[in-house]
């Protein structure tokens, strides 16, 4: 019961995330909500449960969800006219979350960490409740310790330093505020070890992960960005590494079954 206390303090105090009022203009669209996307949608859920469990693939679902209004709301809240939920928030297929670019490096790195944040709370809630309804309800319990697990191993990865991802843009901020090479260095280090990891243990998910960071490094920095200053490149460090460590922490039985 302790734990659940603590859990649901912590979701009020987190609150203003999503509280805070965002400018009276502007609205946030969903986007992709068609039949090509719903199919690709399906086949993206089917093969991670095919990998992990029908639970699990819900779990997904909801994080891919979650994530993308967070992101969206997070635009909004940084003054973009339109933000963009996203059924199929991959590459190529999906249009950006925002119609203009971000001017700053701050914009992008609050953006990029705002969605794994505001997924925290839920996570720690859904352990919390899954502690407490074991003994009289098992498969609820279980229910939402797997949603758990779920939505913190998304984003953890959604957080790794490779772009697109969130984690990759963070890292460049940082990169660029202190050593322009670092994020490039950064990324064939993580790209490296991915995939010695795949080619030791024959992997696939290290192999994705070594694709993904190798892809990475075809992404260019817009040269007309505001760079992030020493004080906030420190900032959205100590917030980057505190976000990753929770998620890494959540999902890690799931992480540790995957590799």
């Amino acid at each position: 019961m302790t734990l659940l206390l603590l859990a649901i303090a912590l979701g009020v105090m987190a609150l203003p995330l999503v509280t805070s009022p965002a400018p009276s203009h502007g609205r946030i669209r969903a986007s992709g909500f068609n039949g090509t996307s719903v199919v690709i949608g399906f086949v993206v859920t089917i093969a991670v449960v095919a990998v992990t469990s029908p639970l699990f693939g819900f779990g997904f679902i909801l994080a891919v969800l979650l994530h993308e209004l967070g992101a969206a709301l997070a635009i909004r809240l940084i003054g973009h006219d339109v933000a963009r939920v996203r059924l199929v928030p991959l590459p190529f297929m999906a249009p950006p979350r925002s119609d203009r670019p971000f001017d700053h490096a701050l914009e992008e790195s609050f953006v990029a960490l705002y969605a794994p944040a505001l997924a925290i709370p839920p996570v720690v809630i859904a352990f919390g409740l899954a502690h407490v309804l074991a003994p009289v309800a098992p498969g609820l319990a279980n229910f939402l310790h797997i949603t758990a697990v779920m939505l913190g191993s998304f984003n953890f990865v959604m957080l790794l330093p490779f772009l697109p991802f969130g984690g990759g843009r963070v890292m460049r901020g940082i990169s660029d505020a202190f050593w322009p090479q670092l994020g490039t260095f950064l990324t064939l280090f993580m790209t490296a070890a991915f995939a010695s990891a795949a080619l030791r243990d024959q992997s696939l998910a290290m192999a994705i992960l070594a694709a993904a960071g190798l892809q990475s490094l075809l992404h260019r920095r817009r040269p007309d960005q505001d760079r992030l200053t020493h004080n906030q490149a420190l900032l959205v460090m100590a917030c980057y590494a505190f976000v990753l460590t929770v998620h890494f922490t959540a999902g890690f039985r799931l992480l540790a079954e995957l590799v």
